[in-house]
């Protein structure tokens, strides 16, 4: 669609702007995860723990390969948001691990479609090393990221030092390159604001890497399983958003949700909104 590169310099800070007013096309188009969470009302804690477990469970099921449904009543925000409201232990690492409910939690995601046999594994390890480095408490990670080792606490509530944290201790899918910055966006967004946001990279995944190509007007440039080409476009978007004053992560959402809804409405969006550019 872009046949000019500088066209996108032009376009991007406009589909910000847009998703910001939440206008035109975001009018109609909103992400899962603040619906969800306007449900629910949480603060503190329990806000951290619930972003936290959703986060580290949002990841191709390794059954069927493909990435879990994370919209509608039956997608991963609701899920999860309903396992918070009927089982609120399963979220509190004290309670899970101190009181020894790993056969219970097995049990229990065995019980609900949407999770793998990873899941109970993956969020047990993450409860623990939140439970013995961080008082079993996000917050406290944001923080303090060092407090598991030696070094004298550096970088309270700065994002790459928390991103060093996440991957030099065992945190599973957390640690993960897709993960992780939609973690650290939803920590800066809503438990607590991070120093260098800036500087984590977007998210990539399907939806990601199907956008860049549409917008280059090429379905087939850059495939989502290739791991060359996912950090290609890392390096690309860090690039696109340094150049414009635009954070990454930020970028994510416009973005994903454009090309998750592209027949109903993105196509249009971004076509309408190029016009717009090449006429001025």
């Amino acid at each position: 669609m872009i046949t000019d590169p500088s066209e996108l310099d032009d376009l991007l800070p406009r589909i910000m702007s847009d998703y910001n007013a939440r206008q035109r096309f975001f009018a109609d188009h909103r992400l899962p995860e603040y619906e969800v969470l306007e449900e629910l009302e949480l603060e503190g804690r329990n806000l951290a723990l619930f972003l936290t477990l959703t986060c580290v469970t949002n990841h191709i099921h390794n059954e069927s390969g493909e990435s879990k449904k994370t919209d509608g009543t039956d997608g991963l925000w609701h899920v999860c948001a309903d396992l918070y409201q009927r089982h609120q232990w399963v979220y509190h690492p004290e309670q899970l691990v101190d009181d020894d409910r790993r056969d219970e939690l097995d049990e229990l995601f065995q019980s609900l479609d949407l999770m793998n046999s990873r899941d109970p594994d993956w969020w047990y390890r993450n409860a623990k090393a939140l439970y013995e480095y961080w008082d079993s408490d996000p917050r406290d990670l944001l923080s303090e990221p060092n407090a598991s080792s030696a070094t004298t606490t550096t970088g309270s509530f700065d994002a790459p030092a928390i991103e060093q944290a996440v991957e030099a201790n065992d945190f599973p899918a957390l640690s993960g390159e897709k993960i992780r910055p939609l973690w650290l966006r939803l920590m800066h967004e809503e438990v607590h604001e991070l120093e260098r946001i800036e500087e984590v990279h977007i998210p990539v995944d399907y939806h990601i890497v199907g956008m860049t190509n549409r917008l280059r007007g090429d379905e087939s440039t850059f495939d989502p399983y290739e791991e060359a080409d996912r950090e290609t476009l890392r390096r690309f978007w860090h690039l696109v958003c340094q150049r414009n004053g635009l954070v990454p992560v930020q970028v994510d959402k416009p973005l994903w949700l454009l090309n998750k809804y592209w027949d109903n409405g993105g196509r249009v969006y971004v076509a309408e909104t190029l016009r717009e550019i090449r006429s001025n």
